[in-house]
This record gives structure tokens, sequence and C-alpha cells, in this order.
């Protein structure tokens, strides 16, 4: 076995990195800004998007400063408008290559996309979709880290919303179709797939599922004709400001097709344990015997790369294996095949999922059960001549496996599973598998007991109550500009089950939740409550 350090790759050109990994804002490079806002003018605020605009910037910005991060009150509307969107030559969207915005947004019935702001500018706080004109500039690549920023549902789609703000240099654009989670760790996420060989698509669409299994996130690109657009959407993963001919759009998104629906497991465990968990599954030795198991040469597998934070990599021409530093396992094939547009039965994936599992000894010390499928879909359309919107395709089925003890699953979107994505031709383009070892059980509670009574009287808390409680800590927080928040949401999906996220698995009841923050803006939160352990 030998190992090497692994070298940082730069998303735009190789250049000498620069020491630690936390955003650089200085000078005018014209490369990257962000935007964030947690605290608004005049709507219920965020708790995250700072966190998540910092992910984003800390990698790129190791190689090459940012030109600008602004803030809350900071963050204001003529960043966002023709006259000023490059103001000094280093200031508003179309100032840099690569753009990132996080906070809150919304689609009218016209199409048009709207965001607030944080402080006023001629006497206005909100941004609009129609009255913006970018990528005439530096502008390349746009992140919307906010909800319906990317629609593809219904009337609304990419053309729809965004042909006449791009002047036509854009290349890829970043949103959602639905409500999003409020989380953390969208932008390093997407660093974490793109670091694993993924495009800057794939790496989109896997940060979103990461976090959140009930949100839709989209990715579009642009090109001179749909070949052209097609093909960067499914290959770009490197930053240029070559700017690209506006003649259509191709984009991808993660969803479900309208004949599936979500189930609900509320069922409890009979057994009041918890697990002990150990997230040393693949060690050296296995990972080096999977990557030759999947056709990496022997010399090449027996090479493990490392870097600061113990995430580990094997690369080769067409495979790239990782593991970073929680144990979760990455196997990255490639693109699937677009041409091939008849979608593959969903008996036949399943059993290519599970030859593949048994093939490389996933499921030997692990109990699985099998969970949902997904498929990325891709559709695409122009405004150029009498106009053209292609019907929606699915070109990958993703199937799911659930990790189990005793039968009952995980609940969680990043731990606990084995993801396994293949295309119309039957090919497994990615392996995604963050299952623990289960290492023994302990009867004594560590987290959740019953209260002893209290003047004779029990003083326990329900768990809808407990529930109720994390949606007040929520408005709350969003409250805390001054603007009042309600405290109305709307259960998206709820399970019983395993918490595999840390070193102790507790059974937990967790509800996917959508928060009506006032009357502009919801949000969707993650709510775990323990009930065991």
């Amino acid at each position: 076995m030998k190992f090497k350090r692994l070298i940082k790759a730069n998303p735009f050109q190789k250049v000498t990195t620069q020491k630690g990994l936390k955003a650089i804002v200085a000078g005018s490079a014209d490369y990257y800004g962000a935007n964030s806002l947690e605290t608004f003018s005049n709507v219920s605020g965020l708790t995250y998007t700072h966190e998540d605009a910092q992910g984003f910037l800390d990698y790129p910005t190791s190689f090459q400063p940012a030109n600008f991060w602004f803030k809350d009150s900071g963050v204001r509307v003529w960043e966002y408008e023709e006259t000023y969107d490059n103001w000094q030559d280093t200031y508003g969207m179309d100032s840099v290559m690569v753009f990132y915005h996080s906070g809150h947004g919304g689609m009218d019935g016209n199409g048009v996309f709207q965001l607030p702001l944080g402080g006023l500018w001629d006497n206005r706080d909100w941004a609009f979709s129609n009255r913006m004109a970018f990528a005439n500039e530096e502008l390349r690549y746009l992140f919307w880290s906010t909800c319906f920023s990317l629609r593809v549902s219904g009337p609304d789609n990419p053309v729809r919303t965004w042909w006449s703000p791009n002047q036509g240099g854009l290349r890829m654009l970043f949103g959602y179709e639905t409500t999003s989670i409020d989380a953390p760790e969208y932008g390093q996420y997407f660093w974490d797939g793109w670091k694993q060989g993924k495009t800057f698509a794939r790496a989109f669409l896997d940060a979103s599922w990461r976090i959140s299994h009930n949100q839709v996130p989209v990715v579009m690109a642009a090109g001179a004709n749909a070949s052209e657009a097609i093909n960067r959407l499914n290959t770009e993963r490197y930053f240029s400001r070559t700017p690209v001919t506006k003649g259509w759009y191709q984009w991808q998104w993660i969803g479900t097709l309208p004949t599936r629906s979500l189930t609900s497991e509320l069922k409890l465990p009979k057994e009041k344990k918890a697990i002990i968990i150990d997230r040393e599954l693949f060690n050296d030795e296995r990972i080096a015997k999977i990557a030759n198991q999947i056709g990496v040469p022997k010399t090449k597998a027996q090479l493990i790369q490392f870097d600061e934070k113990g995430n580990k990599l094997i690369d080769s021409k067409d495979i790239k294996l990782h593991v970073n530093n929680e144990g979760a396992l990455n196997i990255h094939f490639g693109k699937a095949n677009l041409n091939n547009q008849e979608l593959i039965n969903e008996k036949k994936a399943i059993s290519i999922a599970e030859r593949a599992i048994g093939d490389l000894g996933f499921n030997g010390e692990i109990e699985l059960k099998l969970g949902n499928t997904r498929h990325v879909l891709t559709s695409g359309g122009t405004l150029n001549g009498s106009g053209t919107m292609e019907k929606a395709s699915a070109i990958e089925t993703i199937i799911q496996f659930r990790q189990c003890h005793k039968g009952v699953e995980s609940v969680n979107s990043d731990h606990g599973l084995i993801a396994i994505s293949i295309d119309n031709d039957g090919k497994i383009t990615n392996i995604y598998n963050t299952c623990k070892k289960i290492i023994g059980e302990t009867d004594k509670p560590r987290s959740i007991i019953d209260a002893p009574p209290a003047n004779g009287k029990t003083s326990e808390i329900k768990t809808e109550q407990k529930f109720n409680e994390s949606v007040k800590r929520i408005v709350n927080r969003s409250s805390s500009n001054g603007i009042p928040s309600s405290a109305n949401y709307r259960v998206l999906r709820e399970k019983i089950g395993y918490d595999f996220s840390g070193s102790l698995g507790l059974v937990v009841h967790q509800k996917d939740v959508e928060v009506d923050l006032d009357s502009n803006f919801s949000k969707r939160y993650k709510i775990r409550v323990p009930v065991m352990g």
C-alpha cells in the first residue's frame, strides 16, 4: 500500500493554493462573489445562509480571492440590475465569473423570480428577474441557493424565467424547483462532490440530496444549440470565462415520477435500545480491494491519496473512489448514456443494484432494506424561432437501500443508506454508501428517559409538544429582525427510525416540515425528536 498527499485541484486553472480554506475576500480579480441574507429588510429571517455561502466560497477562494461577500443589510437591489451590477468593475452580480446568492426566493404566476433583500436602495428592497440583465460582462455561473429559483413544473421552466435576463454569456445556472431546506451545508457539499470527480451539475444535485430527499434541485446549461447545451450540462467541471451563445437551454433535476409516492414509517420498535456505531466500515485495505474489483488497475488501487482532513481518494482514468472523513464511500464511474432515453425497467435496475451490493460485499455485515426510487430527469427548450419545449425524460434511476437494525430503518438523508445510480443502458454511474458498522447495543438510555414524578404527578413532555416547540424556536429565530412570523407548518413526510449520524444511534421521530415564516415565504426544516435511547 502506498500513500500520497492529495493535491488540491483548482476549479478554474492551475495556480498555487493559498494556505488555509477560509473564504478570502480581497482584490478585484472578478472570479467569485456572494451575497447571503439571514436578516431581511421587510420579511422574516433565515438561520444558515451565511454558513451556506461561506461553505461555497471557502474552497475556490483558497486559489483566487473573491471580489465581495455582502451580508444582510449590505445586500441591495443595485447589485442585481444592469446599471450597477458591475459597479467599479468589482461589485454586483455581473462583476464576477461566479455569483452565489443564499436567501429567500419566490416565483410569481408569470414566472418572475423575486427575492427580498437586506437594505433599501432607491427606496426598494426586492430584486426581480425581469429587471435583471446579466452575463454581458463577467457572469458565467449563477447559483441561486433559494426556494423556487429554477422551476420545471406546470407552466414554469428555465426558458420562461431566465431567457430574457441572460444577455448571452451565461454558461450554467443552479437553483430549486421547490421550497428548500434551511441548512448550512449546501456550499460545502457542492465542493465535496466536485472533489470526487463529479461535474458541476452532478455535484450540485448530489449536495442537495445529502441534505434532504424531499426537495428538488435543478441545474441548467446554455449553448448555441441543443447538442452544445447537453454536453455542457453533463461534462462541465471547470469554470470558464468564455461566453456562450444563447440558443438552447438544457436542464436536469432529481425527482420522483408523477406516478410514485413516498410513504411514511411511523411504527415504534419493540425494544428501547440505542445502538453503538463505528464509522470505520471502509479501511485502507478494503477500499483498495473494492477499487481493484471495479476495474482500477492494481498498482493504482494500492495508491491512496489523502488530504489534511482525512479524506481519501483512489483515482484512475474512468473511476474515482472517495472515502470522506466520516466514512462515507462514493464511487463515481462517469456520465450516463444520454442518448438512451427509454427508461430502464425498475425491477431490472433494482436487480443491477442488488448484484453490485452483493459483489462488493456491502451486505455482509449490514442489514439493508429496499428504499425509495428516484430519477434524474432532463428537458430542454428555446425561444428562438417559434420556440421549442421538450418533454421531460428520465436518464438515470437512483435505487436506494436503507440500513436497518432489527428491522428499524435509518431516517437520515446522508447516513445509513446506499444509493446506486443506473442509466438506461443498465450501467452504474455512481455508488454512494454511508452505512455504518453496528458494534453493540445499550439497554441503559443515554439521551432520553422518563422523568421522575413531581409531587406525585408525571411531567413528561409529549412528542408532538416537542415538535411544536421546535417550530416555535425556528419562528422565533426568523423573527429576530422584528418581522413577525407565524407558527403554521405542514408535515411533508415523517418517519420513525434510527439516527445514524453519530456514534450513538437513537430511535427518533423525524418530520420534514414546511414552516410559514410570514405571508410571503415558507421554508423547509428537518426536525428530529428522540423517542428511545
